[in-house]
């Protein structure tokens, strides 16, 4: 049914309104083709074309903006099951849901054309077990389906982290949403938490389950947990990336080939609409791979399930003599798409106050996104990128330092590391402070990565630019410095994902992989796009590309310091 935009609230009592009404007004830009609301009480009540009034609360709540892509004439939610007993919202895709719900015919019957109700059958086949079909979903996700007879609810987010869940409680109630702007719209306060907001001056993201409003959380990405009695259980994991050497890596002659393969698939499957499709292209390596991967499943015999079958790229320019406004032409003209351009304002940070409420961050490097998402929501409302090749196959700069270091790091002894590395940095740093060799800023930066030398972690952190490891940057950054060192480090956040053995690299790729991926990249992807109507999608987080990209050893995706060789 892909495509759904989940909004809703868990009422542990009866409450005088409805949350699950603004919760779901405060979205409309996610869902803008329709609305439906469930309340369950007495007697369950399902809306499509009206609104529960005040009088109609009872112990769930579930509202729903609809973004229609796939059966747009029956797939409307809240999707209440046969019986009656089960009720869904769902926000996403499931690629494979075909293949499951063949599987599922010889007992189901079916009355859409759209992945949601494969959900429902599902989950009325291991109501107990929610792990051992979650984890065969292939797709974007995340749901809650609420069990009449149980009493219960279930939430779930998909692996990887791509559709957003927020929860949070306020007046007795647990709430949850796709954005934080709903939960706030629906009362809950909207107060500063000082540990995200002091992480975030370091990295430019929050990693982890916090935001950087005090009270709502993140829902764990690879996660389920049930809801009862108004009561958020623990989170329980149903996925994982697979340790560093858990599978047998193909052989180096065949893995360049394997990859196209699995990509070419999951771009196929990431193209099944019954609405026009485009794809955002920069010019750049990730992005052409789409198109050349799209151009090749149009072509298919049979055909694919993809709104009109016609190719169509878009790209921003920036009025500048670097952009790839001229690698992106040749590119599409390459594969004979329908190519839109559009070039970003000589002012852009003229529109940065929608642009910040649209992604509930304060960040500069989304301005692009939204202006792209939007130019490209006139002719498409489904936009596939190249997020996640850079991140899975070692193409950014940072990836260069972190295999040279790891190089380092096979030959050399772990005390060694630990005790010969450390003291050199502090005499590197000594040494260039006191001789005024580099400016103040660069000695004070290359000197705190110098220090971090023996610490994985550390040295992580500083190569993202992380300054709390300085006391004397917390004047510079703050009016009340004093108010922010007793929180956290921020390499506490990373300390879990680095240790002393096992390849460097390796862990960094990890590390980045569930932190920065999750909670910076993709919370742009998604907030810049659904701000103008338009699904997001990254062929490049297949579960089974990711599964691949994690057995290769990190050291083989690069060739010195040239990145991403495996392309």
């Amino acid at each position: 049914m892909a495509v759904e935009e989940i909004e809703a609230s868990l009422e542990r009592q009866e409450a005088p309104g409805l949350p699950h009404v603004p919760l779901a007004d405060a979205q409309r830009h996610r869902g803008p083709d329709g609305e439906g609301y469930y309340v369950e009480r007495a007697a369950p009540l399902l809306l499509h074309d009206a609104r529960p009034s005040g009088d109609e609360a009872g112990i769930c709540g579930l509202g729903h903006r609809r973004l229609a892509v796939l059966d747009p004439s029956r797939g409307r939610q809240p999707m209440v099951s046969r019986d009656g007993t089960l009720a869904v919202v769902f926000n996403g895709e499931i690629f494979n849901f075909e293949s499951l719900r063949r599987e599922l015919q010889p007992e189901c019957r079916f009355d859409t054309d759209c992945d949601t109700e494969v959900l429902l059958h599902l989950h009325a086949r291991h109501p107990d077990d929610p792990a051992a079909w979650i984890r065969r979903l292939n797709g974007l996700f995340a749901f809650a389906i609420w069990d009449r007879r149980r009493g219960r609810l279930l939430l779930a987010r998909d692996p990887h982290g791509v559709k957003p869940l927020h929860v949070a409680r306020h007046g007795g109630d647990l709430l949850f949403a796709s954005e934080i702007k709903a939960l706030l719209a629906a009362g809950v306060p909207s107060r500063l938490n000082r540990a995200a907001l002091h992480v975030f001056m370091n990295v430019r993201y929050v990693p982890g389950e916090d935001t950087l409003f005090d009270g709502i959380r993140r829902f764990p990405p690879g996660h389920f947990a049930w809801v009862a009695n108004g009561i958020l259980e623990e989170p329980r994991r149903f996925h994982t990336l697979p340790p560093a050497g858990a599978s047998a890596a193909p052989p180096p002659s065949e893995r360049t080939g394997l990859i196209r393969d699995v990509f070419r698939r999951a771009v196929a499957g990431q193209l099944t609409s019954d609405v026009p499709v485009g794809i955002s292209l920069s010019g750049g390596l990730d992005s052409s791979m789409n198109v050349a991967a799209a151009a090749a499943a149009y072509r298919s015999d049979p055909p694919i399930r993809s709104g009109d079958r016609i190719l169509r790229t878009f790209t921003l320019g920036f009025n500048e003599p670097t952009d790839e406004l001229d690698d992106a032409r040749l590119v599409a003209g390459r594969f004979g798409a329908e190519h839109h351009e559009d070039r970003l304002a000589l002012n852009p940070l003229a529109r940065m106050g929608e642009v910040i409420r649209a992604v509930e961050e304060p960040k500069i490097n989304i301005i692009q996104g939204y202006v792209l998402s939007q130019f490209a929501s006139r002719n498409v409302k489904v936009l596939l990128s190249g997020l996640g090749g850079d991140e899975l196959f070692a193409g950014y700069d940072i990836h260069r330092f972190c295999n040279t270091l790891g190089r380092g790091h096979r030959w050399m002894p772990r005390d060694v590391q630990r005790g010969l590395l450390g003291p050199l940095g502090r005499l590197w740093w000594r040494a260039q402070t006191a001789g005024g060799a580099l400016r103040f800023e660069h000695c004070r930066i290359g000197g705190q990565i110098a220090l971090s030398l023996g610490d994985r972690a550390q040295f992580y952190t500083r190569l993202r630019n992380a300054w709390d490891g300085d006391a004397g940057m917390y004047g510079r950054i703050y009016a009340r410095p004093d108010d922010f060192r007793s929180l956290p480090a921020t390499q506490s956040y990373f300390e879990p994902y680095f240790d002393d053995d096992g390849d460097y690299l390796d862990q960094v790729l990890r590390a980045e992989f569930q932190t920065k991926m999750v909670n910076d990249f993709l919370v742009n992807e998604d907030r810049v796009t659904s701000a103008h109507g338009v699904e997001g999608r990254v062929p490049f987080l297949d579960p089974n590309l990711v599964r691949l990209a994690f057995s290769i050893p990190a050291r083989d995706k690069m060739r010195g310091r040239e990145t991403k060789t495996l392309w």
